[in-house]
């Protein structure tokens, strides 16, 4: 969540390299990734929303939410986060945690979209992000 300073930029410093990368196996998690296109599928998104779930049934033990592309570098949504954790997901909660999001992050206008309709469409896809990593659809693993 450190890494990247802006848009297509890192805080690496010149001559320095990324030589290792570790990622640790899901484990139980649950995960979905789900993007808006304002294009073809291939296009770049104006909304990106990651969801990595720790649960016990339908009550989120731990969250991990992450927005990209609506935003000048992938964004931690913390605030949604927190908004999630410890309890058992419904419709109130999801509407919660994708209001929650709006505040951590910083929109960005562009082809794909104005600020207010990325906005809209992180408070829709925070819940939707949120649903397909429990049911394991719509791009779930």
């Amino acid at each position: 969540e450190n890494l990247f300073a802006g848009y297509y930029e890192t805080v690496l410093k010149p001559g320095e390299l990324i030589t290792e990368l570790r990622i640790p196996a899901q484990g139980k998690r649950r995960a979905a990734y789900l993007k808006v296109t304002t294009g073809s599928a291939d296009d770049w998104p104006a909304l990106g929303v990651a969801a990595v779930l720790e649960t016990d049934g339908n009550k989120i033990k731990s969250a991990r939410l992450v927005a990209s592309a609506a935003t000048d570098k992938a964004t931690r949504l913390k605030s949604a986060e927190a908004a999630i954790s410890g309890k058992t997901i419904d419709d109130k909660v999801l509407r919660e945690a994708g209001e929650a999001a709006l505040g951590d992050c910083e929109f960005i206008a562009d082809v794909r979209g104005s600020v207010p309709y990325k906005r809209e469409l992180m408070k829709v896809y925070v819940r939707r992000a949120v649903r397909a990593a429990l049911d394991g659809k719509d791009g779930a693993h």
